[in-house]
């Protein structure tokens, strides 16, 4: 290893601690990451693992078609937006005040949407009804985790 690499390498490990440091103490003086940052770095965090559960889903059931990870984003994207428009009534409800989170206008609607999701991943990728609900339970739970944080952050920025 010659002088000129050698001296590149420490410094590159020397940049490297000193951006760790910067970092840790922007997080300790209570830097720019509030509480809605955070939830947004989470629900990023979901969505891509809920692609990568939709995946791992759909290779257990032993998919016919469309299984490369383009597909599955794009079925993950359809899906979402899919559920996205059939709860918007209750975002519009709460933007106005007037949803409180009533679990019987939640249930009915997570219901619906769970029986529309598994449609559509039998359409898109064709593994039958059966199949469909595995793959569905399987990723319903962090698309609901996303929406219901979604809500609370949209909520929360037009101060009601």
């Amino acid at each position: 290893m010659n002088k000129k690499s050698s001296i590149k390498s420490n410094l590159n490990k020397t940049s490297t601690a000193i951006e760790i440091d910067m970092l840790l103490n922007l997080l300790q003086m209570g830097g720019p990451l509030n509480e809605e940052t955070i939830l947004l770095i989470l629900m990023a965090v979901f969505a891509g693992g809920d692609i990568l559960l939709l995946k791992f889903g759909l290779t257990i059931t032993k998919a016919r078609e469309r299984t490369r990870m383009k597909w599955v984003a794009v079925s993950f994207l359809i899906q979402f937006g899919v559920i996205f428009l059939i709860s918007s009534p209750l975002f519009l409800l709460g933007f106005v005040g007037k949803f409180d989170g009533d679990p019987g206008v939640i249930i009915p609607i997570i219901i619906l949407c769970t029986f529309i999701d598994l449609n559509i991943i039998n359409v898109i990728h064709q593994v039958g009804l059966k199949h469909s609900l595995f793959v569905v339970l399987i990723i319903i739970l962090p698309i609901v985790f996303i929406m219901v944080n979604m809500g609370s952050i949209l909520l929360g920025s037009t101060g009601i």
